[in-house]
């Protein structure tokens, strides 16, 4: 029996196999590491309202202190709740001059959120902010290439609070959802 093939079967099998090695050496292999870059492996992390979120201040990045979620890790994707208020900003430092502000997905100052440029932190560089749907970075304006981290805002209750004190979404005691003002929803208070 004559072959006419030249590569037997078994040529191609460790053919495939050694493609197969390269590429995995090469680091085309799908590792499943859903790291984004930003030194959390996945997709940020959830703050509760009012909590105070702080940084140790170094020129490779912004490495979290606290809470304890975001503790050691550097430039930490934030997740804060539209509407509600958080004090953000740096406690410990590297002795080199930063600050904190916030920034839009264009890279412009939102409001007045930032801080003076200072060698060691002191109260003047925690930031109390509400969350408005605008935020996309807390930065360090003279490292914004390293000391850039995302905030990621969802939807929240909106109000800090103001569901508990009676008051509806129109700001209305007692109002029904038209802002009619009584029960009955007629507009009648007497």
């Amino acid at each position: 029996m004559t072959r006419d093939n030249a590569i037997s079967r078994r040529t191609a099998l460790k053919l495939t196999g050694a493609a197969a090695a390269t590429a995995l050496v090469a680091g085309c292999g799908d590792d499943d590491d859903d790291d984004n870059g930003n030194g959390n492996g996945d997709d940020g992390f959830e703050i509760e309202p009012g909590t105070e979120i702080t940084f140790d201040g170094q020129q490779s990045g912004w490495e979290g202190l606290s809470p304890d979620e975001i503790d050691g890790e550097v430039n930490p994707t934030l997740i804060l709740q539209e509407g509600e208020t958080y004090d953000i900003g740096w406690t410990e430092g590297d002795g080199i001059a930063h600050n904190i502000e916030i920034w839009d997905e264009n890279d412009d100052l939102i409001e007045d959120y930032e801080t003076e440029q200072v060698e060691e932190p002191d109260d003047d560089q925690m930031l109390e902010i509400e969350v408005t749907d605008e935020m996309a970075y807390y930065v360090c304006e003279p490292h914004d290439g390293s000391m850039r981290g995302e905030i990621v805002v969802e939807e929240g209750d909106g109000g800090n609070g103001d569901d508990e004190n009676g008051e509806d979404e129109n700001g209305d005691e007692n109002g029904d959802e038209n802002g009619n003002g009584d029960e009955n929803g007629n507009g009648d208070d007497e």
